[in-house]
C-alpha cells in the first residue's frame, strides 16, 4: 500500500542526474579495467543493467535495484556513478542508514559524478548524526544549484541539522525495541493500542505463515514487497507481548493490502486502509470473537479523487481527525477534523489550521483518550529530518504551538505513528534504526527521569458486567451522559462472552454511567472530574440483578444542592432512564427511599431525607408515571450507610435515593 510505506524520497529533480565524469580515482566498467575479465564485465553490466531497469521503473523499485548494483559492486566497488546510485537507493529505502558508506565512496573517487552527489552526501551524513558534515555538503550543493524550489529545499534540510544539533544534547525518555517477538527481519509499523495497554495490534509486511517461500502472487507490485497484514498481541505483563497472530478474513485478504491505522480506545472496533478511490478509510467491529466485514466510514470522510490515509476518533466516538490531501490545506497532507451527525454519518472535514498544518505533509495523527491532547507526524515544523513526531493540545478553543518529542523519540529518518497509554507511563512507536530487526520495528518509549510522559486528567473505567445470583458474565449496554449538560454523549454495547467494557472520562467534567441489560435493573456510577485529579484507573465487577420484588435500584445520578431538596436538572437523565425501564414491567410497584450521610442530627437528617424522596416522587409523577405505583414514600437519615461516614467519598456515596422493587 504506496500511502502507507512512508519514505524520505529525494526530490525528483535530483534523481535523473547526468552521467558521471571520469576522473583518474574512478574506475569504469571497461574492459581493460577488468584485466582482460570479459565474462566478469559482463556480468557486471548485466546486474547495472537490471539494477537501472528498477531505478529508473515507474514505481522506483529502490529495493530491487540496489540488489543488483551490490553485484555490480562485488566486481568493481570504485565506480563513483555506481556507489552513488547506491547511495540514492538506501536514501530511498528503510535503510537509510546504510548509504553514508556508498556516498562518501562516491565523493572521494569523483566529487563530480552526479550533479546532486553533494546532496546525496549530505543526507547520508545528516541520517548518521553527523550533522556538522551534513550541513558543509548540503552548503556545497547550495552553491552550485541556481533552481528557487532547490535551494528552498536544502535550506530546509540545513535547519533541520541544525535543530537535530539543539534536540540530541537533550536525552528526555528511553526508546527500547519491544523485541523479537513482535519485530521480525520483515517491517512492522503502526503499533496501534488498547487504552490500558492490554492489546496490541500492528502492520506487517513478513510472509505469510502458509507461505514459506518468496513467490510472486505474495509480492506487491508497488515496491516489490510482501502485502500489509494485520496482526494481535496480547499483553502478559511481566512476561512481555504474547506471540501475535494474524488476523483471519474478512480482516485479512490473500493478495491484497490489509494495514491497521487506528484503533478504538476498547480495542473493539479497527480502522482501516484501502486503496479504493485513491485511498479511504475503513472499520470492522469486533463482534464476539468475530471481526465484521471492514465498511467504508459513511459520510464525507472519503473522497474519490484525494487520499485519505489515518484516522483517530475521540472516546466518545463523535469526533474524528483524519489525514487527507483534499483540496483546501495547506499542502501536501493535512490534519482535518470531522463531526458524527445525529444520521450517524461524518460531517465535511474541516482543516485544523496553520497552527497544526503545514506546507509539507502531515501524517499519523493520534487522539489521547484524554480527549484533548493530540499527536501527530509532520515534515515542518521544527523536525530534524523527516517526519518527526509533535504533541499539542487543546485549550480555551484553540490548539496551542506544537511541541517536538525531541531525540531520541524524533530521528532524522521518518517517525510516524506514535501512541501513548491512557496512564502517560508508555508510548509506542514505528521506526528504523540500525540496531532493529529489520527495515521498521516498533518501539516501547518511557521518560527517562518521570514517571508519567504527562499527567492526563481523566479516569479509565474498566468493568465487568455479572449476574449477582450466578456470578457469570453478562452482555448489556453502557451509556455516557454528561451530568452538567443532561446530555448522553456514549453508549457502547458490552460482549456477553466476557461482559467487560473500556470507557474513558476525561477531566473537567460530572459524568454519570449507567449500565443495562435486559432482564435487569439497571446500575448506575457517578464521577465528578470538575476539578482536575489526574490520572485514575478504575476496575470494577458490577452486578446487575434480575428485575424482581425485593431488589433495590440505587439512584447514584440523582443530585441535590447541599442542604436542600429540590433536584438539579442533572439528574432527569437518571430518573428518565428509571422511568423507561419501570413501564416494561407495569406489575411492579415501588418504594421510594431517601438515605443521607450522619452530617448533622438525627432528626434534621431524617425531615431532609424524606424530602429528597418526595422530590424523586413528584418528577416520576409529573413525567408520567402512575401515582399509584408508588407504594410508599420514606425517608431513613443517615440509619443505614452504605459506606463509611468517614472519608468524603463514602458520605456521597451514602446521600442516595434507591427505589425497592415490590408487586
Amino acid at each position: 500500500m504506496k500511502n502507507m510505506k512512508i519514505l524520505t524520497a529525494l526530490p525528483f529533480f535530483f534523481v535523473l542526474s547526468s552521467l558521471f565524469s571520469v576522473t583518474a580515482q574512478n574506475v569504469d566498467f571497461s574492459l581493460e579495467n577488468f584485466s582482460g575479465n570479459k565474462s566478469g564485465l559482463r556480468k557486471a553490466i548485466k546486474n547495472l543493467k537490471k539494477g537501472d531497469a528498477y531505478y529508473y521503473g515507474t514505481n522506483r523499485g529502490y529495493n530491487q535495484a540496489v540488489l543488483y548494483y551490490l553485484k555490480a559492486y562485488e566486481l568493481n566497488p570504485n565506480n563513483a556513478y555506481l556507489n552513488y546510485k547506491i547511495a540514492n537507493c538506501y536514501l530511498n529505502s528503510l535503510e537509510k542508514y546504510n548509504a553514508l558508506k556508498y556516498a562518501e565512496k562516491a565523493y572521494e573517487l569523483d566529487p563530480n559524478a552526479a550533479p546532486d552527489l553533494d546532496y546525496v552526501l549530505g543526507m547520508s551524513y545528516q541520517q548518521k548524526l553527523k550533522f556538522d558534515e551534513a550541513i558543509e555538503a548540503f552548503n556545497r550543493f547550495k552553491n552550485k544549484t541556481k533552481s528557487t524550489d532547490t535551494l528552498k529545499w536544502v535550506q530546509k534540510r540545513i535547519e533541520e541539522c541544525m535543530n537535530g544539533k539543539e534536540f540530541i544534547k537533550k536525552k528526555e525518555y528511553v526508546v527500547e525495541n519491544v523485541g523479537e517477538v513482535i519485530n521480525t527481519p520483515y517491517a512492522e509499523y503502526v503499533p496501534l493500542i488498547k487504552a490500558d495497554e492490554s492489546v496490541l495490534v500492528f502492520t506487517s509486511r513478513r510472509p505469510d505463515e502458509n507461505s514459506k517461500k518468496r513467490r510472486k502472487s505474495t509480492i506487491s507490485n508497488f515496491d516489490y514487497d510482501y502485502y500489509e497484514n494485520i496482526y494481535r498481541s496480547i499483553n502478559k505483563g511481566v512476561n512481555g507481548w504474547d506471540t501475535p497472530s494474524r488476523l483471519p478474513a474478512p480482516i485479512n485478504v490473500p493478495k491484497k493490502h490489509s494495514a491497521s491505522v487506528s484503533l478504538s480506545l476498547d480495542g473493539s472496533v479497527i480502522y482501516m486502509y484501502k486503496s479504493n478511490n485513491n485511498g479511504d478509510i475503513y472499520y470492522s467491529k469486533l463482534n464476539g470473537n468475530d471481526w465484521s466485514n471492514p465498511k467504508e466510514l459513511p459520510g464525507k470522510i472519503n473522497t474519490k479523487k484525494y487520499t485519505e490515509s489515518h484516522i483517530t476518533v475521540s472516546f466518545d466516538g463523535k469526533t474524528a481527525y483524519i489525514v487527507s490531501d483534499r483540496p483546501g490545506g495547506f499542502g501536501g497532507k493535512d490534519i482535518w477534523k470531522s463531526e458524527l451527525q445525529d444520521d450517524n454519518t461524518w460531517s465535511e472535514p474541516v482543516n485544523l489550521g496553520p497552527t497544526i498544518n503545514t506546507e509539507y505533509d502531515e501524517d499519523g495523527v493520534f487522539l489521547h483518550p484524554d480527549g484533548k491532547t493530540l499527536y501527530f507526524s509532520s515534515r515542518g515544523h521544527n523536525t530534524m529530518g523527516g517526519f518527526d513526531i509533535f504533541e499539542t493540545e487543546f485549550k480555551n478553543g484553540e490548539w496551542i504551538k506544537p511541541s517536538n518529542m525531541g531525540y531520541p523519540i524524533n530521528s532524522p529518518d521518518d517517525d510516524v505513528f506514535f501512541v501513548i497509554t491512557a496512564d502517560g507511563r508508555n508510548a509506542y512507536l514505528s521506526s528504523v534504526k540500525e540496531n532493529g530487526y529489520g527495515k521498521q520495528d516498533i518501539y516501547v518509549i518511557r521518560p527517562f527521569e518521570k514517571k508519567v510522559f504527562k499527567e492526563f486528567q481523566m479516569v479509565l473505567f474498566k468493568g465487568i458486567l455479572k449476574d449477582k445470583e450466578t456470578n457469570k458474565e453478562i452482555g448489556g449496554k453502557v451509556n455516557i451522559t454528561d451530568n452538567k449538560e443532561a446530555k448522553e454523549i456514549f453508549e457502547a454495547d458490552v460482549n456477553s462472552s466476557d461482559g467487560s467494557f473500556l470507557v474513558s472520562l476525561p477531566g473537567g467534567r460530572n459524568y454519570g454511567i449507567a449500565v443495562e441489560s435486559e432482564g435487569y435493573l439497571f446500575h448506575s456510577e457517578n464521577f465528578d472530574l470538575i476539578i482536575p485529579k489526574g490520572f485514575k484507573e478504575v476496575e470494577k465487577i458490577i452486578y446487575l440483578e434480575k428485575v424482581k420484588a425485593g431488589t433495590k435500584l440505587t439512584l447514584n445520578n440523582v443530585f441535590f444542592d447541599f442542604d436542600k431538596s429540590d433536584l438539579k436538572p442533572e439528574s432527569r437523565v437518571e430518573l428518565n432512564r428509571a422511568i423507561e425501564l419501570l413501564n416494561k414491567y407495569p406489575n411492579l410497584k415501588i418504594e421510594i427511599a431517601g438515605h443521607t450521610d450522619n452530617i448533622g442530627n438525627d432528626s434534621y437528617n431524617q425531615k431532609l431525607s424524606e424530602k429528597r424522596a418526595n422530590a424523586v416522587r413528584d418528577y416520576l409523577v409529573s413525567n408520567g408515571f402512575s401515582e399509584s405505583r408508588i407504594v410508599k414514600v420514606v425517608g431513613y437519615g443517615s440509619s443505614f450507610p452504605i459506606e463509611s461516614n468517614e472519608t468524603k467519598e463514602g458520605r456521597a456515596k451514602n446521600r442516595r435515593v434507591e427505589f425497592v422493587i415490590g408487586e
